[in-house]
């Protein structure tokens, strides 16, 4: 479905940086974000790449974590002025380097005349160890040292780690939620027609599969679902990408969801659509477990791509 027309907009650049002592993960962390190879030697000094949502330019800088690099930023903290957001990395598995990197963060904090957005990533949390009692005493250790230093901010905490995609797309997109400035609108909208249908969950995501808006039922069912439809519909993405690029038209694709105990009827749909706007791409999940609803939920849904595309529009 496509939405013509074009409106001028003031370009306001979001700016993000990734801090954090060398080998922490961070180039490996905004590499996963931008669909890149894995970058083979250390960030040598500071790095800047541009990413796009809803036609706002956002603008990465990857601070290298050496020592000397370390060093230098306090000798320039214009390179800090402006900043929207800033990702923090922790690597949970060098717990040698804690205080190293305790002492770093402070430091840095007390850099910013204004206050950004502040994420925290226990990165390294991989899933062999996920769940080790050991991992999880040192993630609230570290959080329990950190409410001095950020008693003047807002800091979010999340486990992170290169192989769980969704671990690293669910901070990334949160803080988008944060920046973009029309996404209560958004928010309601989608809200609004996941009640009505007695949906699941909706999940709206861009051309990389990261997730820009996200909402679910209020059941425990239900955020197990959810999780279900974000694998789905960022492997999906990355499949209609591959379409485009080859310039052939993407399937229409609507997936049953089968339990053992209900072989013979699916226990949910996944319907998944592709939202073109202007040159841009977006993909929209819907899973529903109402069956019986389906066939108005088909009916209504052209009508609500067109809302959705003209609520994103408006961001233009």
């Amino acid at each position: 479905m496509k939405l013509l027309g074009k409106k001028d907009k003031k370009e306001t650049i979001k700016k993000i940086i990734f801090c954090g002592l060398d080998n922490s993960g961070k180039s490996s962390y905004i590499a996963q974000l931008r669909n890149q190879n894995f970058p083979l030697h250390p960030t040598t000094g500071v790095e800047r790449a541009q990413y796009e949502v809803f036609g706002f330019p956002i603008l990465l800088w990857d601070f290298g974590g050496q020592t000397k690099l370390r060093e230098s930023y306090f000798d320039k903290t214009h390179f800090f002025d402006g900043t929207n957001l800033l990702f923090y990395l922790i690597d949970i598995q060098d717990e040698a380097r804690f205080n190293e990197s305790l002492s770093y963060f402070e430091n840095l904090l007390n850099i910013f005349t204004e206050k950004p957005l502040i994420l925290v990533l226990f990165h390294k949390v991989d899933p062999d160890i996920a769940k080790s009692q050991k991992v999880l005493n040192d993630i609230e250790l570290l959080k329990n040292r950190l409410k001095a230093p950020l008693k003047k901010f807002e800091p979010f905490y999340f486990s992170t780690t290169i192989f769980d995609y969704s671990t690293i797309l669910v901070p990334f997109s949160f803080a988008l939620s944060k920046l973009l400035p029309f996404t209560e609108v958004l928010n309601s909208y989608i809200s609004n027609f996941l009640q009505q249908h007695q949906l699941t969950c909706v999940l709206l995501l861009d051309k990389s599969g990261g997730i820009i808006n996200q909402i679910a039922g209020s059941t425990k069912e239900d955020k197990t679902y959810l999780q279900y439809a974000q694998i789905t519909g960022t492997n999906l993405t990355q499949l209609f990408e591959s379409y485009q690029k080859e310039k052939m038209i993407p399937p229409e694709i609507s997936i049953k969801l089968k339990e053992e105990s209900k072989k013979d009827s699916p226990a949910g749909i996944i319907i998944f659509e592709q939202i073109s706007i202007l040159d841009r791409h977006y993909y929209l999940t819907i899973l529903t477990k109402a069956i019986s609803k389906l066939d108005t939920l088909k009916e209504t849904l052209p009508e609500f791509i067109i809302g959705l595309a003209k609520t994103i529009e408006m961001s233009y």
